[in-house]
């Protein structure tokens, strides 16, 4: 493992802030998670250091003695995963505390290079890869690629770095997902159904539907592609499917769902899938895509029924064991009320018990002095 600081420019442009030094020192201490989670369940901790994020891609056929790069690599999630699977990994990360991480979480593997800086600044020489990984990445190019047409522009530049039969890897929400009709605001924003309505600011971080996503990567030369649906979105994934293996009704009563601390949800997702399911209407309601597109015809093969994903631990139970449904307000209104009457009742019962009429003349005395 080697660290490339060539191309960084001193300022860590993305950061989740002083707990990622708290991460990093786990992940220092502990080689297993679990002991983690044990005492520290927190989104940010459990999110960069449970292996549940390997799913996105442990499940994945990489062709044998192929070259990767993952762009915007985070605190290093999937890049041991990839690092197991390929020939060589080149990692990308604009932090240089996040490439830490990386390096930290991944110091015994030999076949990776971590590189810190901005892959619009990076000179790769000519090199080409056979796969290029976008985790959780394209939706913020508008951030880093300051043009007319940021997410083209930047799928463009990506392609050159693509060899002629090498396959681009996308994971990104899904602006309809299903979690989003729910009432769960929108990841990036934090606003609800910004995304469903098309995004208050659309100069910043946005997500797209599976039409608009295709649109894009067919303007972009990439107009062969395949989609898979990790459920309950790309982040923690354990469920894959596709449009060869669709989840039915039954199969999706294996479906956990989560939301981040403080959201409401207005009904049932399961049930709501159902639904949808019966319709015909899944790939449209996924929570996430999971996306392979290629300038070339795509002859992935691989059975979802058997894939072997990373399951839900018993330390980790207690992440997915929260209730988020939207108390009904009338209910709420009822309830309190009752318990106002009830202490009223108490209150009345008490002032004309024989014993508070009895010690009055005591009160007074001790009001007085």
């Amino acid at each position: 493992m080697k660290i490339n600081y060539d191309f960084y420019k001193g300022q860590d442009l993305y950061s989740d802030g002083d707990i990622e030094n708290e991460i990093i020192e786990y992940a220092k201490k502990h080689k297993n998670v679990e002991e983690v989670f044990e005492n520290d369940i927190r989104w940010p901790v459990f999110y960069h250091l449970t292996p549940i994020r390997k799913n996105i891609l442990n499940w994945y056929p990489f062709k044998e003695d192929s070259e990767v790069l993952e762009i915007g690599a985070g605190m290093g999630a999937i890049t041991g995963a990839l690092c197991e699977k390929c020939k060589s990994v080149t990692c990308v990360e604009l932090s240089k505390n996040r490439a830490s991480s990386i390096a930290v979480r991944n110091e015994d593997k030999e076949n990776l290079e971590i590189i810190v800086g901005n892959l619009n600044d990076i000179d790769f020489k000519e090199r080409k890869f056979d796969y290029i990984t976008l985790i959780g990445v394209f939706e913020y190019a508008a951030l880093y690629t300051n043009t007319n047409n940021p997410y083209i522009d930047f799928l463009n530049n990506i392609k050159k770095l693509l060899k002629p039969d090498g396959k681009l890897l996308i994971a990104i929400e899904n602006k309809f997902g299903m979690k989003y009709f729910l009432g769960a605001p929108e990841d990036h924003t934090n606003i609800k159904y910004d995304g469903i309505v098309g995004y208050e600011n659309k100069d910043k971080v946005q997500t797209f539907g599976k039409k608009e996503l295709e649109n894009i990567l067919k303007e972009c030369g990439l107009g062969n592609m395949k989609f898979y649906y990790p459920l309950p979105d790309y982040k923690l994934p354990s469920l894959i499917f596709s449009d060869e293996h669709m989840p039915t009704v039954q199969t999706i009563e294996n479906y956990r769902p989560y939301y981040y601390e403080g959201t409401e949800v207005e009904f049932n997702e399961i049930k709501a899938y159902k639904e949808v399911i019966k319709n015909n209407m899944f790939s449209f309601f996924a929570n996430s895509f999971f996306i392979e597109a290629s300038q070339e015809e795509i002859e992935t093969k691989v059975n979802l029924e058997n894939a072997k994903l990373i399951s839900i631990s018993k330390t980790s139970e207690k992440f997915y064991n929260k209730d988020y449904s939207k108390k009904d307000k009338k209910v709420q209104i009822y309830s309190m009320q009752k318990e106002i009457n009830e202490l009223k009742n108490k209150i009345e019962a008490m002032e004309n018990s024989k014993s508070w009429k009895l010690t009055k003349i005591l009160r007074n005395i001790r009001e007085k002095f």
